[in-house]
């Protein structure tokens, strides 16, 4: 009786052992499941927008640069990432250190690639960017353009300057500063860069009228600040009775400034200029330059980013180009204008 009994719970305890391992192996394999599909839940999240811990989106942006060098495109980089924090998402830079519209073309095919919810940048040359910005959105990936437009593409919208509005009031800049009589010479930043054209083109329109108004030539400096300097030099070289440069861009005008400067020629000649570069503002302040026509590069980068959020969320925008406006500082407002922006 003792060896049946003794045999009896045995049995119970090897049945119990049994049923507790069994519970174990359920366990593990349950919590092996939980993770299996956390992984697959990451790596599709990785492909796209991420879900925030409160249940919103949040969306990866790049902005293709055109330079990014450039003390005009750091403010926009700028109001790039402030306009992020303020819609909270992520937005990385892609760019050259010299301009260069294959090079930006790249950029974009590589954001493409990445799959990203959205791209910032500008047409250089809206004939080169336009077919990337088009694969762009062909893919699935919205497009807003900052301070030059491509309106043939597929962008969604614009933010930025009305350049040939700009460039005419440059023009009515240039005639209250000379009197109206004036030989000019421009100094531009990239030869058929829509940008440019559209600023001359309203310069010119505005001086049209002007019996003793004329341009001498007009030369590109590429934004960068050595080719300049020799433009400038060059100008002034081969045209004596020169009296006057515009700068079409943020290079122009400090380059002439540098070099009236260097020659003892501060305040003989009137300069006017673009954007609003510490040199630039240095030289309004003390008359090397007459004024400079300011864009508002922190306004187009926040509002491109606010724009590319709403249309991830579904919105269907009722306005796509978007004027950002521009400043004529002079040394009456050099300290004061951006309060007023």
């Amino acid at each position: 009786m003792k060896k049946k009994t003794l045999a009896l719970i045995l049995a119970l305890a090897t049945t119990i052992s049994l049923m507790g391992c069994g519970n174990t192996n359920t366990q593990e394999t349950a919590a092996e499941s939980q993770d299996s599909e956390a992984a697959e839940e990451s790596t599709e999240a990785d492909t796209g927008a991420e879900e925030t811990a409160n249940g919103e989106n949040t969306y990866h942006y790049t902005f293709v640069s055109p330079l990014v060098s450039h003390e005009y495109w750091i403010d926009v980089e700028e109001g790039i990432q402030a306009g992020a924090k303020e819609q909270g998402v992520d937005v990385a830079v892609l760019g050259d250190t010299k301009v260069d519209v294959d090079a930006m073309v790249k950029y974009i095919d590589t954001a493409i690639a990445s799959k990203v919810d959205g791209i910032i940048t500008m047409a250089l040359s809206p004939a080169a960017i336009g077919p990337a910005i088009d694969r762009a959105v062909d893919a699935g990936i919205p497009v807003v353009l900052v301070d030059t437009d491509a309106p043939e593409s597929k962008r969604a919208a614009y933010v930025g300057t009305s350049n040939y509005d700009a460039g005419y009031e440059a023009g009515k800049a240039m005639i209250d500063a000379t009197g109206g009589k004036a030989k000019i010479g421009i100094i531009r930043g990239t030869i058929g860069q829509e940008t440019d054209n559209d600023r001359i083109k309203g310069f010119e329109d505005a001086i049209k009228d002007e019996p003793d108004m004329e341009i001498l030539t007009t030369e590109a400096c590429n934004s960068d600040m050595l080719t300049g300097t020799q433009k400038a030099q060059d100008m002034l070289k081969a045209y004596p009775e020169m009296t006057a440069i515009f700068g079409s861009e943020g290079t122009g005008a400090v380059a002439a400034g540098k070099v009236l400067e260097e020659q003892g020629l501060s305040g003989t000649i009137t300069v006017i200029g673009w954007d609003d570069t510490d040199e630039c503002l240095d030289f309004i302040r003390t008359g090397v330059v007459k004024g400079t026509i300011v864009q508002k590069p922190d306004f187009m980068g926040r509002k491109a980013v606010e724009l590319l959020t709403r249309i991830n969320n579904g919105e269907e925008l009722t306005e796509t180009v978007i004027d950002s406006g521009v400043t004529f500082v002079t040394a009456e407002n050099v300290d004061t204008y951006k309060d007023a922006q």
